[in-house]
């Protein structure tokens, strides 16, 4: 899936574990169709692994609230590597305020290039810019590459549900030199 990013939208370069080289950028409202056809292209499994079912096609009321991005309640950065869409890492306010719900998704053929981590990383930065002080994730017991991610960074994790539950606390991430690269595309996006 081909994507078309405005020249003057504020983006960054990153390079992933095999060489090759991510573009990210926060998303805006506008870019439905990215999330739409990005959803067609995953596997049932991968499906399965992010959303706990297989299900065919975003509903109309579940895109409209994947790409009711504000960048501030509702924080979402796509990644492109050779112009397609790979992947998209949100968070999204809950009930518990200064704890949102992070959610990432990287296409079949972008999965094992550590592409997942750096929109966690991204997320990350983006929420200790904003004073968040934990991001909580839900991830299906199955899913078992991103559990081991998740504790290699120290988020402590219970069963709920059905679904792994934990937390990342925001202090205990180390901060790198691409956190300050984000927070200059964050706020460039935000002020235009």
């Amino acid at each position: 899936m081909k994507v078309e990013l405005s020249p003057d939208r504020p983006k960054l370069t990153v390079t992933l574990s095999d060489g090759s080289e991510a573009i990210l950028s926060p998303l805006a409202s506008g870019d439905r169709d990215w999330i739409r056809e990005g959803f067609g292209e995953l596997s049932v499994q991968s499906r399965y692994t992010r959303f706990g079912m297989g299900v065919g096609r975003l509903t109309a009321n579940e895109l409209d609230y994947l790409a009711d991005v504000d960048q501030r309640t509702h924080v979402a950065w796509g990644a492109l590597v050779d112009g397609n869409g790979a992947g998209v890492g949100r968070y999204i306010a809950t009930s518990e305020p200064g704890s949102p719900e992070v959610a990432i998704t990287v296409l079949d053929e972008f999965q094992g290039n550590g592409l997942g981590t750096i929109l966690l990383r991204v997320l990350v930065g983006v929420a200790r810019h904003d004073g968040l002080k934990e991001l909580v994730f839900r991830v299906v017991p199955g899913n078992t590459r991103v559990q081991a991610k998740l504790s290699a960074i120290g988020a402590d994790t219970t069963l709920v549900d059905g679904l792994t539950e934990g937390r990342i606390v925001v202090a205990d991430i180390r901060k790198d030199v691409l956190e300050r690269e984000v927070v200059e595309v964050l706020e460039e996006f935000r002020r235009s």
